[in-house]
């Protein structure tokens, strides 16, 4: 769902989400979500959302909140979207202010270690929803030369692959033993100023090798599947 709030405090929810501590989000003015109309209106339009999409098979999770940006009543709001749709799972708070409800444990982590615990696997599906961001600016093929933004920017487009081999190799595949089950790059392709997509703004450049990603998928796979005590191919 589109986010929207009255104000939008990333540096505040932020640093809570580090320090693993997550906000009821009954308390509307923390989440920016004073306005009783705000909040009705939202709800409307989310349902018309869920309406329009509902037959749009490639979709398998609804996300009605990310990074607490407007968010309020998810727990409510997670019931309320099951309701219209029992067939596909929910992140109800992607990212941040996690009630403990929905399919998935959803965490956004750029600054910080990537690590989880495995007791939290028992209950939701343990999910990483964004992480990475790492930027490789590419002349000739950038929106706006003047605005570079990713997590962490590299020159050279060796130093890149290495830091993005490395990141999956020594951060993420280790915590597919405690639990991790699902992944989501930030990103797919530069969106304007963030250049920090596989493949730059105009789709003409594909930043990260092909078959190291290829390697860096089947070691994920290799690995699930040892976990998971399934047959290796």
């Amino acid at each position: 769902m589109v986010s929207g709030s009255e104000r939008k405090d990333i540096l505040f929810h932020g640093i809570l989400a580090i320090a693993g501590i997550h906000l009821k989000d009954h308390r509307y003015r923390l989440f920016g979500r004073k306005n009783a109309e705000g909040r009705r209106q939202f709800e409307v339009e989310l349902a018309e959302m869920l309406a329009h999409l509902k037959n749009t098979v490639c979709i398998n999770t609804w996300v009605p909140f990310n990074e607490a940006w407007g968010q309020f009543d998810a727990r409510r709001i997670a019931d309320s979207v099951a309701s219209i749709d029992r067939t596909r799972l929910i992140d109800h708070a992607s990212g941040w202010s996690d009630q403990k409800v929905g399919h998935y444990h959803s965490r956004h982590i750029y600054f910080t270690k990537i690590r989880f615990a495995r007791k939290d696997a028992r209950r939701r599906i343990l999910a990483l929803t964004e992480f990475g961001g790492y930027s490789l600016p590419v002349d000739g093929h950038l929106f706006d030369a003047k605005r570079i933004f990713g997590y962490k920017v590299f020159k050279s487009q060796a130093d890149y692959r290495k830091a993005v081999t490395d990141l999956y190799s020594r951060q993420v595949q280790p915590q597919i033993e405690k639990g991790l089950s699902a992944l989501v790059y930030t990103q797919v392709s530069d969106v304007e100023d963030e250049v920090n997509g596989f493949v730059t703004y105009d789709r003409r450049i594909v930043k990260m090798d092909v078959e190291a990603m290829r390697s860096i998928n089947d070691a994920l796979l290799r690995e699930f599947k040892r976990t998971q005590d399934l047959p290796a191919s």
